[in-house]
C-alpha cells in the first residue's frame, strides 16, 4: 500500500509541477493578492497557486500530505527545479523543436479540456436534494447489503489430473480431519496444520466474509447451509475437499438513505454529466470538422501480430 502512494504521489508531483510551470510559463508579476512562495527569476508560484493544486489532488494523497507535511517541501522543491529546468530550456530553444512543440500542444489541449469541462459541464451540474430522496426510493433494491457468513475452512487439494483412487484418499483424509474437529479441537489449529489452501492456512483457515456469488457453488452452498459454530462434512470442489466452520453471519440489510444519499448524490452527477457531455460534442462535431481512420489501428495491430520471431 505504501509503494502504491508513493508512486501514485510521485505521479502527482509530476502533474502538479507540469501544471504550475505550465500556468506560469509567462512571466508572472505578483499583484499584492497573495504571499510568493518561491520564484525563479520571471516565474513565480504564489501561496495560493500551491495550495490549489494540493487541493487538485486525489482524497488519498490530499491525506498523505496532510499526515507528511514535508511533502509540501518536495513539492516546492520540485517546481523550483522544473522551473530551472524549464528557463534554461527555453534558453536553448528545445520549444521549437518539433517533437516538443507536438507534445506542448498536447498538454495545453489536455488542459483547456479539462477547463473546459469544469467551466460548461461540471459547474452547471446540481443535484438536489429532492432528486437524491427520489431516486433512492425508486430504487431500494440497489441499497441492500447481501447476507454474509464469515467461515474458517480445511482444503484436502486434489490436482486436476487425479484418479478415482486420489479423489477417495482425499475423501478419507478429509473426514479424518473433519472428525478432529467435530471432537472439539482448535479448528483454526487444524487448518494451519493440515489445509493445503495457501491464501488462507496461516490464518487458521480463516476467509473472513464473504456473500453469496463469491466462493464456488458447492461451497457456497453448504457454508449458508450451516448454523454458526457448527461444521460441515467435506464438501466436494474442483479443488479437492474442504471442512467448513462457519464463525459468524450477517443477515442482508437495507442500508438507510443517511448512510448512502452521498453515493447517490454522486452517481446522479456523473450521469448528468455524462449527458451535457455527449450532447456539447455532439455539437461540436458538427461545428468543427471530424476525421477518423480507425481502421489503421486494425492494421497495425495485425501487422504488429504478423511479424515474424526476433524481428526488430
Amino acid at each position: 500500500m505504501k509503494k502504491q502512494i508513493s508512486a501514485a504521489f510521485a505521479a502527482a508531483l509530476a502533474l502538479i509541477c507540469i501544471t504550475c510551470v505550465s500556468c506560469l510559463a509567462a512571466d508572472t508579476k505578483d499583484d499584492g493578492s497573495d504571499k510568493i512562495l518561491a520564484k525563479v527569476d520571471g516565474y513565480t508560484l504564489t501561496l495560493k497557486q500551491f495550495n490549489d493544486q494540493i487541493s487538485s489532488l486525489p482524497p488519498q494523497l490530499q491525506m498523505a500530505v496532510a499526515r507528511n507535511p514535508q511533502l509540501k517541501d518536495q513539492l516546492l522543491d520540485r517546481w523550483v527545479q522544473l522551473s530551472l529546468m524549464a528557463k534554461e530550456a527555453r534558453s536553448l530553444k528545445l520549444q521549437d523543436k518539433p517533437q516538443v512543440k507536438k507534445r506542448i500542444e498536447d498538454m495545453t489541449n489536455a488542459l483547456l479540456a479539462q477547463e473546459f469541462m469544469k467551466e460548461f459541464v461540471e459547474a452547471k451540474i446540481k443535484v438536489t436534494d429532492k432528486e437524491v430522496k427520489e431516486y433512492y426510493e425508486k430504487h431500494k433494491s440497489e441499497f441492500v447489503q447481501p447476507a454474509q457468513v464469515r467461515a474458517r475452512h480445511i482444503l484436502v487439494k486434489v490436482p486436476a489430473d487425479a484418479d478415482k483412487k486420489a479423489w477417495e484418499a482425499a475423501r478419507k483424509k478429509a473426514e479424518s480431519i473433519m472428525k478432529k474437529a467435530k471432537k472439539g479441537e482448535d479448528f483454526a489449529k487444524l487448518a494451519k496444520e493440515y489445509s493445503e489452501d495457501p491464501g488462507s492456512k496461516a490464518r487458521g483457515g480463516d476467509l473472513g466474509y464473504f456473500q453469496k456469488g463469491r466462493m464456488v457453488p458447492e461451497f457456497e452452498k453448504a457454508a449458508f447451509a450451516l448454523k454458526v459454530g457448527q461444521i460441515s462434512e467435506p464438501v466436494k470442489t474442483t479443488f479437492g475437499y474442504h471442512i467448513i466452520k462457519v464463525e459468524a453471519k450477517k443477515p442482508s440489510k437495507q442500508e438507510s438513505f443517511k448512510d448512502v444519499q452521498q453515493k447517490i448524490r454522486q452517481k446522479l452527477t456523473r450521469e448528468k454529466q455524462r449527458k451535457v457531455r455527449e450532447e456539447i460534442i455532439a455539437k461540436l462535431e458538427k461545428k468543427y470538422p471530424v476525421e477518423k481512420h480507425p481502421e489503421l489501428l486494425k492494421d497495425a495491430s495485425a501487422a504488429t501480430k504478423a511479424k515474424p520471431a526476433g524481428h526488430k
